[in-house]
């Protein structure tokens, strides 16, 4: 059987700040992230190299763990970018900016 390549695919950040921002916020105990209704916002991405960093920025509902809604985001995040690119991601860093009452 013959192997040829079809072409090249790129994946535009924007798109892959996008699919962060929808797994951040699936997540349950998130209340916002910081723009929610842009869904650039509230996300910030970087490659070093070969390597994925990504910042959530984010608000929590007041009555659940930090720390376990936190980790939650990250492997939400980096679950979905690679489900959906097969990139890994390093990084998934969560700055949690407030809590909603």
């Amino acid at each position: 059987m013959e192997n040829k390549k079809l072409g090249k695919v790129e994946i535009n950040p924007s798109a892959l700040t996008v699919i962060a921002n929808i797994a951040a916020s699936e997540v349950e105990g998130v209340s916002k992230l910081l723009g929610k209704k842009v869904y650039s916002k509230g996300v910030e991405l970087e490659f070093v190299g070969d390597e994925l960093l990504i910042d959530v920025y984010c608000n929590l509902k007041s009555g659940y763990s930090i720390a376990k809604t936190a980790r939650k985001i990250q492997e939400n995040v980096k679950n979905s970018i690679f489900n959906m690119t097969e990139i890994n991601t390093k990084t998934v860093n969560v700055n949690i900016i407030g809590i909603d009452f």
